[in-house]
């Protein structure tokens, strides 16, 4: 009866020491993966503020690699085309329409606008600054409704080139949000097919194709990184710039410099141009990139 007892507690004393040790091993693995999340400082150099005009409130900036000029939109709907040195070349009002994001296709040229509340794409001529098409974002995905019609809407866009592809790649958008409650309105990005070259009507559907949760609030800006192969992600709110993977994976954060970020992009160059909403261009000559 005694030895029973003895191997009982040597049992007990072995269970325990081996959770114990379960737990420790758990606790420092999240501890390596909050280490791995917590933003760094972005290794920057400080070029300046390059606007050399009264933009009220950008939202959106996007280099054009075929003109090598940046376009850039605003909240009351206007657009305009400057040089790396923010000398005005053009600029004009589409119908009033609230911009929130501006992207290129590099292979042929067009821009491409995110109309926030409409929840649309406009195809825009880089030359008259005209809309060619406009494209309207179903708000469903795989039937269920995932884009939450009059709620903060569509705030970044970008466009990932793919000869591959039917329509020549797709675009990401991100959905902006202020809510963390578990059926507010999602904060995420998504990967959306446009019928770019399968359809010359002037108004057509855009599909959701996947979607990715973020773990942060605000998302105002999005740019995709070319030589990287990942899409670049800015945050008004929490001052962050996230670069992920594009199944997802996150990859760096960093602590971003100024004061209201609408809209980032990258010149290939190993710039980087933030659109802040107090009406400045903000250059900044990236090291990771040069």
């Amino acid at each position: 009866m005694r030895n029973n007892k003895i191997f009982v507690l040597f049992c007990f004393i072995g269970i325990s020491a081996f959770l114990v040790y379960f737990l420790i091993k758990i606790e420092d693995s999240e501890r390596k993966k909050k280490a791995a999340t917590a933003p760094i400082e972005l290794p920057y150099t400080w070029v300046g503020n390059i606007s050399k005009t009264t933009i009220a409130e950008p939202s959106g900036v996007t280099y054009h690699p075929i003109r090598r000029t940046l376009f850039v939109v605003d909240d009351e709907g206007h657009i305009y085309e400057i040089r790396p040195d923010g000398t005005v070349i053009q600029t004009k009002a589409l119908q009033a329409r609230d911009l929130e994001g501006i992207t290129t296709n590099p292979t042929t040229g067009w821009l491409y606008a995110a109309v926030e509340d409409d929840e649309a794409i406009l195809e825009i001529s880089p030359q008259t600054l005209t809309i060619h098409r406009e494209f309207k974002i179903n708000r469903t995905f795989e039937g269920k409704p995932l884009l939450k019609k009059g709620g903060m809407g569509i705030e970044a866009i970008a466009f990932v080139p793919d000869a591959s592809h039917p329509e020549g790649g797709t675009f990401w958008i991100g959905n902006q949000s202020f809510s963390r409650k578990p059926d507010g309105e999602p904060s995420i990005i998504c990967e959306v097919v446009v019928p770019l070259l399968t359809s010359e009507a002037a108004e057509a559907e855009v599909k959701i194709i996947r979607f990715f949760k973020m773990g942060f609030l605000d998302i105002s800006g999005l740019a995709y990184n070319a030589k990287a192969d990942s899409l670049v992600l800015i945050s008004d709110t929490t001052n962050l710039l996230v670069e992920l993977k594009r199944d997802g994976t996150n990859l760096h954060r960093y602590l971003l410099p100024g004061d209201d970020q609408e809209g980032i992009t990258l010149d290939g160059l190993g710039y980087m141009y933030i659109a802040q909403e107090s009406g400045q261009i903000i250059k900044l000559a990236d090291r990771r990139l040069r």
